[in-house]
């Protein structure tokens, strides 16, 4: 088939799981002050999918960060807010 599939944009997200799966939310912050962020799409998968996908990125972004002799930078303040460490990487 080559059906366009539509594109979608997300410099947020929101991360949900429950015992029948995960739901990830991507949204765009505000573009300007007093504006509002809003959900851009909600892609729900199961556990089993979402465990996978993430090691898949995780690999991948390795890689990338390899190839390019470079580290993707994630602010200490990010990681803090989310319970993470540098060293969880």
């Amino acid at each position: 088939m080559s059906e366009l599939l539509t594109e979608y944009y997300g410099d947020i997200f929101h991360l949900r799981s429950n015992p029948w799966g995960v739901a990830v939310t991507l949204g765009l912050s505000a573009a300007k002050d007093g504006a509002e962020a809003h959900d851009v799409c909600t892609v729900r998968l199961s556990h089993e999918t979402a465990k996978t996908l993430s090691m898949l990125m995780r690999k991948q972004l390795k890689q990338y960060e390899r190839d390019t002799k470079t580290s993707i930078a994630v602010s200490s303040d990010v990681l803090n807010s989310l319970g993470l460490a540098a060293e969880d990487w």
